[in-house]
């Protein structure tokens, strides 16, 4: 049995800019992801708290000045359940890197 491993670019799915959708995504709130997390831990997160995918780009720069944009993958949801997500995302990285410490 072998299934289709999604990755970032099957997650997205923008219909950002309608009017509808701005309506619907009143009182949502967003987690940005941050780059390098691996994309299990995304589908977990996405499945486990019902999570919303999305793309923001988000706009940087260098010491030297060049500016850049970066597209930032976000899980959107209520404000609860995002800040139970963001707790989990961070308690899962403590566990990953803790055994660096010792």
């Amino acid at each position: 049995m072998s299934e289709k491993i999604l990755g970032i670019k099957d997650l997205l799915d923008e219909v950002e800019g309608d009017e509808e959708f701005a309506e619907e995504q009143e009182g949502l709130y967003d987690l940005v992801i941050p780059p390098g997390v691996p994309v299990s831990l995304i589908h977990e997160l996405i499945s486990e708290f019902d999570l919303e995918p999305h793309a923001k780009t988000s706009s940087g720069s260098v010491e030297e000045g060049e500016l850049f944009d970066m597209v930032m993958i976000v899980l959107r949801g209520d404000l609860e359940t995002v800040r139970r997500a963001e707790k989990y995302l961070f308690e899962v990285f403590d566990e990953r890197i803790g055994c660096f410490g010792d």
